[in-house]
């Protein structure tokens, strides 16, 4: 019996390794319209993007990586910037960390007066420093997944007619799985955003 104790733990060691090495994956999704803008806009367009951020099983930030995929319909216009910001909470506004027309990786699709954002396995930015300013409070540097679970991200879209942003989310956690869940997440959300986007182009 003495024996067959180390045996019996270095068997659960090795069954627990796996589980212990398995990376999770964090959702942020958001919702954009014009009163979620700072200030708020009359705009009627509205929109849905979301965020996976995958830590790989690793301590270190820096082998760290996201997806992202958004689709806004009914702007005021053509799209003329989209990105995300940080660091602000939703009533502040923040300086531009992803700038998704000009961030290697990024599918940027406008037609008419919608547009649709894909990107997958980007490396996850770290966030500098962000300064007080009349429409923020200001914030420490921060990694890329710090600045999503406290909130303080938010994605927006610029038209002509609302240079400072026609519609605004913020991009809050939704749930944190175990990496096999990986490719469900996007193709759940790859699927309701191409569903939508079938939809609202054939009206």
């Amino acid at each position: 019996m003495k024996k067959s104790l180390p045996l019996l733990l270095a068997l659960c060691a090795l069954l627990g390794s796996p589980f212990a090495a398995h990376a999770l994956v964090y959702q942020f999704n958001a919702t954009l319209n014009g009163p979620s803008e700072v200030p708020s806009t009359a705009s009627t367009a509205t929109g849905i993007a979301s965020l996976q951020y995958d830590d790989h099983g690793t301590a270190s930030l820096l082998d760290d990586t996201y997806s992202f995929s958004e689709a806004v319909f009914g702007l005021s216009g053509p799209a003329t910037g989209y990105h995300i910001h940080a660091a602000a909470s939703s009533t502040e506004t923040g300086p531009v960390r992803i700038n998704f027309a000009s961030t290697p990786g990024y599918l940027v699709t406008v037609s008419g007066n919608n547009v649709l954002v894909g990107a997958a396995n980007l490396p996850a930015p770290a966030i500098p420093a962000t300064p007080s300013s009349s429409s923020n409070a200001g914030y420490p540097a921060m990694s890329f997944l710090a600045v999503l679970q406290n909130g303080l991200a938010y994605v927006n879209v610029h038209t002509a007619s609302y240079p400072g942003g026609e519609v605004r989310g913020q991009l809050l956690q939704v749930s944190a799985v175990p990496e096999p869940g990986t490719s469900a997440l996007l193709l759940a959300g790859a699927g309701v955003i191409g569903m939508a986007a079938r939809r609202r182009l054939k009206r």
